[in-house]
C-alpha cells in the first residue's frame, strides 16, 4: 500500500485576520457568502493577503494545488486497485482523509465549493457516512499513525531517479503542497529524502511520477 501525503498544503478557510479587506467582502458578496465560509484563494484575495502575510503572499491561498493533485491520485491506476491512501495536511494541521472510491469535482470552482462544505461541517457528504473528513493531526503524528516507512520528496534530498527508488510496498510518500518555500512542518523525523528532478516540480507532477514508479512495481 502506498500512503501519499500533500503536506503543509496551502488550503485553509479565509482567516479572520482579513475577512473584513475589501478584495475578500466583494468576492463574498458576488459568491452570496460570509467570508467565514469560503477557502482563502490567492486568485480573488491576493491584494488581501498581500495586505497581512507580506513575505508569505506567494504562498498563501493554493487551493488550486491541491485540487490538480487529488484530480491525479484519485483517479490513478494505483487508486482504482485499491493500492492507494491519500491524505491532505495543511499549514494549520488539519488533515482530509479521503476514501478511495471518492470521485471529486473535475470543475475548479465545485471542488472550491466542496472544500468550503467540507471545512464548515468537518466532513461530506454527513458524518455517518463520509468520503471525505478532517481531523486535527499534525504531519509527524499523522506518519506515526500511518506507521509505515516513510520518504520525502524533497529539492533538498540525494538526487535519485524514480526507477532507483529503494520503493517498499508498504510506504509513505510526503510531497510539498506549496508553490515556492520550505516546509513549515518539521520533516526531519522522516526516514529519507530523496528528489526525483534537477528541475523544481509541481505537487501534482510529482505525485505522477512517484504513482507511477509504484504502479510499475507492483500492478496486479
Amino acid at each position: 500500500m502506498m500512503h501519499l501525503i500533500l503536506a503543509d498544503s496551502e488550503l485553509e478557510p479565509v482567516p479572520q485576520a482579513i475577512q473584513g479587506h475589501p478584495a475578500v467582502v466583494k468576492h463574498a458578496k458576488s459568491r452570496k457568502k460570509r467570508p467565514s465560509n469560503m477557502i482563502l484563494d490567492a486568485t480573488y484575495h491576493h491584494q488581501a493577503i498581500r495586505s497581512k502575510y507580506g513575505s508569505e503572499a506567494e504562498r498563501r491561498g493554493r487551493p488550486d494545488i491541491v485540487h490538480f493533485f487529488l484530480m491525479n491520485a484519485q483517479e490513478s491506476i494505483l487508486n482504482k486497485q485499491g493500492l492507494l491512501r491519500v491524505y491532505v495536511h495543511t499549514r494549520n494541521n488539519d488533515v482530509i482523509f479521503i476514501k478511495p472510491e471518492t470521485r471529486l469535482p473535475k470543475s475548479y470552482p465545485r471542488f472550491v465549493g466542496l472544500m468550503e462544505n467540507l471545512f464548515h461541517n468537518g466532513a461530506v457528504p454527513n458524518s455517518e457516512q463520509p468520503l471525505l473528513w478532517i481531523e486535527k493531526m499534525s504531519l509527524l503524528s499523522l506518519v506515526k499513525s500511518i506507521g509505515a516507512p516513510s520518504i520525502l520528496l524533497s529539492e533538498k534530498g540525494k538526487r535519485t531517479s524514480p526507477g532507483n527508488i529503494d520503493l517498499p510496498e508498504d510506504i509513505t510518500i510526503i510531497i510539498g503542497g506549496f508553490p515556492s518555500g520550505d516546509f513549515l512542518s518539521n520533516v526531519e523525523f522522516v526516514d529519507r529524502k530523496i528528489s526525483i528532478s534537477e528541475d523544481t516540480l509541481m505537487a501534482w507532477v510529482a505525485a505522477y511520477e512517484i504513482i507511477a514508479e509504484y504502479e510499475r512495481r507492483y500492478n496486479r
